[in-house]
C-alpha cells in the first residue's frame, strides 16, 4: 500500500453525540457493535435515528489522512467518510450523491455503495480495513491492510471547498468495529 509521505495518520475515536440509539459504543470511543435494546438517548439534530451509524469526533477540511478499523468478524458494515451536510435522519440511500463514500460487507456480499453499487471481489474482504483521504484531489481509497493490497478508490468526490469530513462507521452485528491506531 503506497501512501504520500505527507499522509497524517489520525487517531480516530467515535462520537456518541451522532450515534444511532441501537448502538454501543466503548467508553473510549474506539469500539462499536450493536446492541439488543433501544436506549433513551437525546435528541439531537447530529444524532443517526434510522440506521445504525456514528460519525468520528475528527473532521477534515484539508489534506491527507489515514485511519485503520478492525472488521474481523463482524458480519455487516459500512465503512468511509460522510459529509458534515448529510442527511442523519430516517432511512435514506447511503451515495456519494447523498454525501457518504463507503464500502460494505453485508454477510456475504462487498460493495462500494455507488449509484448503482460496484461489486467487489470477496477475495478482497479485510480483517482490517485502511481508509486513505486525500481531502484536496477528492479521493477516498481502501485497503486491505493485512495483504497490503487496495480495494477502491472513489474519485472526484463532489462536497464543498472546506466542507467537513467525518470518518463514518455502520454495523448491524454484535461483534464489535474495533478503531486501532496505523
Amino acid at each position: 500500500m503506497m501512501m504520500s509521505p505527507l499522509c497524517s495518520t489520525v487517531d480516530v475515536t467515535l462520537d456518541p453525540d451522532t450515534a444511532h440509539p441501537t448502538l454501543i459504543l466503548s467508553a473510549e470511543g474506539k469500539r462499536v457493535r450493536l446492541g439488543e435494546t433501544w436506549q433513551s438517548l437525546p435528541r439531537n439534530p447530529e444524532r443517526f435515528d434510522g440506521w445504525p451509524c456514528v460519525l468520528g469526533r475528527e473532521s477534515f477540511t484539508s489534506g491527507r489522512r489515514y485511519w485503520q478499523v478492525q472488521v474481523g468478524g463482524n458480519t455487516y458494515w459500512r465503512l468511509g467518510v460522510s459529509r458534515e451536510s448529510a442527511e442523519r435522519k430516517g432511512v435514506f440511500s447511503m451515495t456519494p450523491q447523498l454525501g457518504y463514500w463507503t464500502v460494505e460487507w453485508n454477510g456475504g456480499e462487498f460493495n462500494a455503495l455507488t449509484d448503482p453499487q460496484t461489486p467487489l471481489p470477496r477475495s478482497l474482504k479485510p480483517q482490517k480495513l485502511g481508509v486513505y483521504l486525500d481531502y484536496e484531489e477528492g479521493q477516498l481509497s481502501f485497503y486491505n491492510v493485512e495483504t497490503r493490497s487496495h480495494i477502491y478508490t472513489f474519485t472526484d468526490m463532489e462536497f464543498n471547498p472546506n466542507e467537513k469530513l467525518y470518518p463514518f462507521f455502520y454495523t448491524y452485528s454484535y461483534t464489535a468495529l474495533v478503531l486501532e491506531s496505523p
